[in-house]
């Protein structure tokens, strides 16, 4: 598994939006980095053998000032030692905590018998309890995108729902297509998993990253959670 920092570097050279961000290995250039990318900042361990970052006390969000990023540095790095001891941890990523927006999930898997297929729904802690996914073989058209996103249920939410304001559908097809398009052109993609990717009234922004490159597609702690694929319907145009 890509460490998150690789993640977003994969991420960024594709134009997908991620937050702003820096890899920190001492608690002094995490405040550093704090203060340049602006608080609120949220601060993750950085680990190969790591994937669950909250299991091990590896993730302090909403962290305000200078004095606090040093602490957290310290925090996390202590929690990681003590309870993921064989863990190598290569950094302490300091990245802008993005405002509150519609969580969704881009996903993505080899298949034995379909090959690459990519997967859409509500993301967040949502998607365990709703299994609201949409899924496609690939290659896709944007038109197959644009479908893919209005047949979930939750597609009220990006049209808006009970006078919400619309959330940017477009932004969010370009995202699509373009880990889509990264997916089938880079054999060594092997399974990708972007949840939550944050969609707001302008923009997207992909909070979190696991991403399986070369032989490691089968490890169990990593795999996709996907749903049942749905058929489309007329309900694609009219939510």
């Amino acid at each position: 598994m890509l460490t998150e920092s690789e993640g977003y570097r994969l991420l960024d050279s594709c134009g997908i939006p991620v937050p702003p961000h820096h890899l920190a290995t001492s608690a002094a250039d995490a405040r550093a980095a704090a203060g340049r990318i602006g608080y609120p900042v949220v601060m993750k361990v950085i680990s190969p053998e790591i994937v669950h970052k909250s299991d091990v006390g590896g993730v302090i969000t909403g962290i305000e000032s200078p004095d606090e990023a040093e602490e957290a540095f310290g925090t996390i790095t202590q929690n990681a030692a003590a309870r993921a001891p064989e863990a190598p941890v290569t950094g302490i990523i300091v990245e802008k905590q993005m405002p509150p927006g519609l969580e969704v999930l881009i996903g993505g898997k080899t298949d034995p018998s379909f090959g690459k297929v990519i997967t859409f729904g509500l993301g967040g802690k949502l998607v365990e309890l709703l299994e609201d996914v949409s899924i496609r073989v690939l290659p896709v058209t944007d038109a197959e995108i644009r479908a893919m996103i209005r047949e979930i249920e939750g597609y009220r939410l990006i049209r808006g729902y009970r006078g919400e304001s619309p959330k940017d559908e477009e932004a969010l097809v370009r995202v699509i297509a373009a880990m889509a398009q990264a997916f089938i052109e880079d054999p060594r993609i092997r399974e990708f998993d972007l949840n939550p990717v944050i969609v707001y009234e302008k923009g997207v922004s992909v909070v979190d990253a696991r991403i399986i490159v070369g032989d490691t597609a089968g490890a169990a702690s990593a795999r996709l959670r996907s749903g049942r694929p749905r058929r489309s319907s007329t309900r694609d145009q009219s939510p």
